[in-house]
């Protein structure tokens, strides 16, 4: 699932780059995938609203469904993964209790991912005036992604123990600011790397592939070649952060359950008891 994050997060930057973080089109020109597009992307931007109208009219409705289309993707897929890591703690979740986890969580997460969406975008717009366009990708991804994601993997984790404890789900502030802290390091390594990475390598790879293609005489369409470079980039860097997605989900879990040892970030002990319980499958499972 966290290659769809990145499919859709691409989809994301791509589609919101007609208007820049201080409301200008040109400003926004850096987000397109290959400098040879500019002149075009000028010229259909000049004839669109920018400025706040834009970003209600334009921006805010892809993000609003991407972040619901991602919200419902993460709360389904992590669900089992929440289950195989609970050390026998949750068991297997039945259709009606499925349901009703899902039903209480997507909301939230579908929120938060559209906030963390909207986010993303303008500090990387920002950033993009001060440092290259992959650095300020994987900065923002990690940075913003750290504070979301962290929020969002953890009350998840924390709702579906109280739901299947039959604890009342209640949540404030302060619940939500502690659920920065399990796993702080390895949310923002992940973020970093697999989804910040995969954007970042996704030009580099449609590059690359573009060129042997116009070598050897063959014509590609460019959106099967974005989408395919961006699953390309995206399956490797997922991949090599797997062990940081599995990590993260322990340190998670270890809060859930109010575990004592190495409260309240559980930075170590999240790694030593993924790797006990999990062994080498940790590091692509």
């Amino acid at each position: 699932f966290v290659i769809v994050l990145v499919l859709v997060g691409r989809l994301v930057s791509n589609a919101a780059r007609p208007v820049a973080a201080n409301g200008t089109v040109a400003g926004a020109i850096a987000m397109t995938t290959s400098a040879a597009s500019a002149p075009a992307a000028i010229a259909v931007a000049d004839e669109r609203p920018t400025g706040y109208t834009a970003w209600v009219t334009e921006v805010a409705p892809r993000l609003g469904i991407a972040g619901s289309v991602i919200g419902l993707i993460l709360v389904n897929s992590t669900m089992p993964q929440v289950v195989s890591t609970s050390d026998g703690r949750m068991p297997k979740l039945s259709p009606k209790v499925w349901a009703r986890m899902a039903f209480q969580i997507t909301p939230k997460a579908g929120g938060l991912k559209f906030a963390q969406y909207g986010v993303m975008r303008e500090m990387k717009l920002s950033m993009d005036n001060y440092l290259p366009s992959g650095a300020s990708t994987m900065l923002a991804f990690g940075v913003v992604g750290t504070f979301f994601q962290s929020i969002i993997y953890n009350t998840l984790i924390a709702d579906m123990y109280k739901i299947h404890m039959g604890v009342e789900k209640t949540m404030s502030v302060q619940q939500l600011a502690k659920g920065l802290r399990p796993g702080f390091i390895w949310c923002f390594g992940r973020e970093c790397f697999s989804m910040g990475g995969g954007m970042w390598l996704g030009p580099t790879v449609k590059a690359t592939l573009q060129g042997e293609f116009d070598r050897r005489g063959i014509a590609v369409p460019d959106y099967p070649l974005r989408f395919g470079s961006g699953f390309l980039s995206g399956a490797c860097t997922a991949l090599a952060t797997q062990w940081l997605h599995n990590t993260t989900l322990y340190a998670g879990r270890m809060a859930a359950v109010e575990e004592p040892v190495g409260a309240p970030f559980y930075t170590m002990s999240s790694l030593r008891v993924a790797l006990e319980e999990m062994g080498p499958p940790m590091f692509y499972a």
